[in-house]
């Protein structure tokens, strides 16, 4: 088995998480997203998305995170991360789906606008652009020059943190009375939803986390599981980290309520 990641990517993250959960070692292939790795032709053969992760196994290219999650607990049933009932399951997909729809082009936004932007400033305006033009779809390159550019000035960018408010105050109901997303045990959905709250922390905007017990107790229990360690923490570049910290505090200091809800 072979997995090709970044070590701060959320998908890649997500699925290194049910990996660790599962106890299943892989072959590292990392990818430096920054320095667009994810576009050379060769690996375009195995994701012609140019996206992270993928995943080699038994001779079969598996891509799309959240698909790739349900392979691997297909592939190796035990320990099983979905609940044994059918209404638990329906509100892991829900949860996962609400990801992938909603929150994972949100949470891009606020990464390029707050933690990455000062980097990709700093570096000549045509190596910006000619990572740009790599990105195959045209919306999603203009939203990203846009918000490098602009910031939190960004037309996309209160958009996306009212996605935030929206899918983490359905977390917190479903995490009403309930000590994971789908139930009784930690399944794929706290898998695919870990992630993205580790990055708006990263970002400096823990009001989303805060501001809902529910979700801050559920974070602090997710942090704790020895998966954790292994699939997020061991792989977190200090730089980074402290890089999009650094960011978000600047931006807090210019926005106060950037985290706020609008009215």
């Amino acid at each position: 088995m072979k997995l090709y990641h970044n070590p701060i990517s959320t998908c890649s993250q997500k699925v290194r998480l049910v990996l660790c959960e599962k106890g299943i070692e892989v072959e590292d292939a990392l990818l430096d997203l920054q320095r667009g790795d994810q576009f050379d032709p060769t690996y375009l053969k195995l994701n012609p998305n140019g996206v992270v992760p993928t995943l080699e196994h038994a001779g079969s290219v598996m891509t799309e995170s959240t698909l790739i999650n349900e392979y691997i607990d297909d592939a190796f049933p035990a320990p099983s991360l979905r609940p044994a009932a059918a209404t638990g399951r329906h509100r892991m997909r829900l949860m996962t789906k609400r990801v992938d729809d909603a929150l994972h082009g949100a949470c891009g936004v606020l990464t390029y606008a707050i933690g990455a932007r000062p980097t990709l400033l700093a570096r000549p305006e045509a190596e910006r652009e000619a990572m740009l033009a790599k990105i195959p779809d045209a919306a999603r390159r203009e939203t990203r020059r846009s918000v490098i550019e602009r910031g939190a000035e960004a037309p996309a960018f209160a958009s996306a943190m009212d996605i935030h408010h929206a899918v983490l105050d359905h977390v917190e109901r479903a995490l009403d009375g309930s000590p994971w997303i789908a139930g009784e045990t930690f399944s794929l959905a706290d898998c695919a939803l870990a992630p993205y709250v580790l990055r708006v922390d990263h970002l400096m905007l823990g009001e989303l986390i805060e501001t809902r017990p529910n979700l801050a107790r559920w974070y602090d229990a997710v942090q704790a599981r020895p998966s954790w360690a292994g699939a997020v923490t061991q792989w977190l570049p200090d730089a980074v980290v402290d890089a999009f910290r650094s960011a978000g505090q600047a931006l807090k200091a210019e926005y106060p309520r950037v985290a706020g809800r609008r009215d």
